[in-house]
C-alpha cells in the first residue's frame, strides 16, 4: 500500500469538497492487471500524477457519450492526466481529443474513486477521476483515438447507463 498516494487522493476529495461543496462521491473496485497497477503508483511515486478526467458534456437536452474500443458500455469521454496537466485541463483535452468536440467546464459533477485491484494480495490503490459537468463550445463529433463510437444521447434517463462498464475506461488499464 502506498501511504503517500493514499494522503494525496484524501487531501484531493478534501480540498474539492472545500472548494466546491457537497459531491457525488462514487467508489468501486476495478480489476486491472498487476503491470497496470505498478504503473499508476509509478507515475504518482515519480511524476505526482494520479488519476483522470472528462466531462458531461450537454447541448441542449443531449448528452454526449462515448463507447471506448474494448468496451460495451457509454461513458462520459475522459481520459487520464498528462505531466503538468490540471483536472480541468485533462478533462478539456480528452473531450476534444475523442470526440472532436471544445466544452466548457461549468462545475464538479462527480468524484469516482476508483480503487484497482490486481490479481496480488496488494491492496487497492485509488485512482481519482474527476467527472465535470459542462456544455457544448463547438466541433463536430468524430471518433478520435481508442474510441468506437461518439453519439449525443437524447433521453437524459439512460444516463444510469454510463460508468456502468467503468473497468474498460481509459483509466482502467
Amino acid at each position: 500500500m502506498s501511504v503517500p498516494l493514499h494522503r494525496h487522493v484524501n487531501g484531493l476529495v478534501g480540498n474539492l469538497a472545500a472548494e466546491h461543496g457537497e459531491l457525488d462521491l462514487i467508489s468501486r473496485r476495478v480489476d486491472c492487471s498487476a503491470d497496470a497497477y505498478e504503473g499508476i503508483l509509478e507515475t504518482f511515486e515519480r511524476f505526482g500524477i494520479i488519476g483522470g478526467a472528462g466531462i458531461r458534456v450537454r447541448r441542449d437536452d443531449r448528452l454526449l457519450v462515448v463507447q471506448y474500443t474494448g468496451s460495451d458500455g457509454w461513458v462520459d469521454p475522459g481520459d487520464h492526466r498528462h505531466l503538468g496537466e490540471t483536472y480541468r485541463e485533462c478533462a478539456k483535452r480528452s473531450v476534444t481529443e475523442a470526440t472532436g468536440i471544445e466544452a466548457t467546464i461549468d462545475g464538479l459533477s462527480q468524484i469516482h474513486l476508483i480503487y484497482m485491484d490486481d490479481w496480488t494480495d496488494r491492496e487497492p490503490i485509488p485512482n481519482p477521476y474527476l467527472s465535470f459537468h459542462g456544455r457544448y463550445r463547438s466541433g463536430t463529433t468524430r471518433s478520435g483515438r481508442g474510441v468506437r463510437s461518439v453519439q449525443w444521447m437524447s433521453d437524459l434517463s439512460d444516463e444510469v447507463l454510463l460508468y456502468n462498464e467503468l473497468k474498460e475506461h481509459p483509466l482502467g488499464e
